[in-house]
Parts: C-alpha cells; sequence; structure tokens
C-alpha cells in the first residue's frame, strides 16, 4: 500500500528520462506544461548574463529525481530533514532539498549545523498511511 503522502503529492520537480543531458529541463517542462526550450532559453540566458545556470543545472540534476525513481526518492536520506520540512511546510521535497544543497555551499557550513539542530529538534513524523 503506497503512503498517503505519495498518492496525493506526487512530486512536480523530476528529471525525464529522455531528456538531452540530465532531464531537468524536459523533466520540468512536461511537469509544468511548458516547452523545456523555453527553459533551456532561460537557463543559457542565466548561464552568459548572470553566470549561475550552470551551478543552478547541476544542482538540479543531482538533487531531483527521475519521473521513474520517484518511490526511492520519498525515503529519507541524510537524517529526514527535508522531508519532514517539505511535509510539514507543503513545500515540494526537490526544492527544499535545492535550497538545502545550495544554501550548504553558500554557508559555508552553517547550514550543515542548522541541519543537525533540526534533526534533533523537529518531532518524528506521524504515519500518514491509511488502514481501511
Amino acid at each position: 500500500m503506497k503512503d498517503y503522502y505519495e498518492v496525493v503529492n506526487a512530486p512536480k520537480w523530476v528529471r525525464s528520462t529522455d531528456g538531452v543531458v540530465a532531464g531537468v529541463f524536459e523533466g520540468l517542462g512536461k511537469r509544468f506544461d511548458m516547452d523545456p526550450n523555453v527553459l533551456r532559453l532561460i537557463w543559457v540566458i542565466s548561464v552568459l548574463f548572470f553566470g549561475s545556470g550552470l551551478l543552478i543545472y547541476l544542482l538540479l540534476a543531482w538533487v531531483l529525481p527521475r519521473e521513474d525513481q520517484i518511490a526511492e526518492y520519498q525515503q529519507k536520506k541524510v537524517l529526514g530533514v527535508c522531508r519532514s520540512i517539505s511535509r510539514k511546510s507543503g513545500v515540494e521535497l526537490g526544492l527544499v532539498r535545492l535550497l538545502a544543497v545550495g544554501s550548504l555551499f553558500i554557508s559555508f557550513g552553517l547550514t550543515f549545523v542548522a541541519y543537525l539542530v533540526f534533526a534533533f529538534v523537529m518531532p518524528e513524523e506521524e504515519s500518514n498511511k491509511l488502514y481501511f
């Protein structure tokens, strides 16, 4: 039986299995009903003018699941903090993980300390399974 959360809140931030490089734009385009080429154009502009597009793409390719690996993606990773934050706040798990990994690089380890604090302070998740 699938977890209630997995059925109701299927992730929107996923990578496609048939994308050009890592499937990031193809997956996001499918999920948000956008043309992936528009996303690619925005990415090229961000790489040329802002320089951050390459790093963001690599982070997305690392953190987002492929659309055929969603069940494994919903499992706890390191202490399950991002998953808990996602479930309690209603924010997409991929976005929470992206922000956590991105801020880890920017904060020079302060995010790691906050992550450990959250792991011990946040209450244990309640089971959302339906028993009929």
